[in-house]
């Protein structure tokens, strides 16, 4: 389930980084609405999921905490890795996943 939370974190933070009009992964932006609800939705469901194995408030912290880290490493690697969205949707993933994995015995 952390894996899972994991993904969703990512997937949530990069759907608000392509609807910034100054972002370079995508040729159009992605509408505000749109992707701050995808965001909301993958916040909520990651917290969830982050439940099973943590408390509710460890979980919570556990995911504000990704989100901040999530957006710094977004918006670094964006700047280097312009225009291939797939390279950095799977880089996230893999390194924030690994982090996470690395804690769980």
């Amino acid at each position: 389930m952390v894996f899972l939370g994991v993904s969703l974190l990512w997937i949530g933070c990069l759907f608000s980084y392509l609807s910034s009009n100054k972002q370079k992964l995508n040729k159009k932006c992605i509408k505000k609405s749109t992707a701050w609800s995808v965001f909301s939705a993958c916040l909520l469901l990651a917290t969830y999921c982050f439940s099973y194995r943590y408390g509710l408030v460890v979980s919570m912290l556990n995911s504000l905490l990704l989100v901040m880290a999530m957006w710094l490493l977004l918006v670094i690697a964006a700047s280097h890795i312009n225009h291939r969205l797939m390279l950095t949707g799977s880089l996230g993933i893999s390194f924030f996943s690994g982090i996470m994995l690395l804690g769980i015995s």
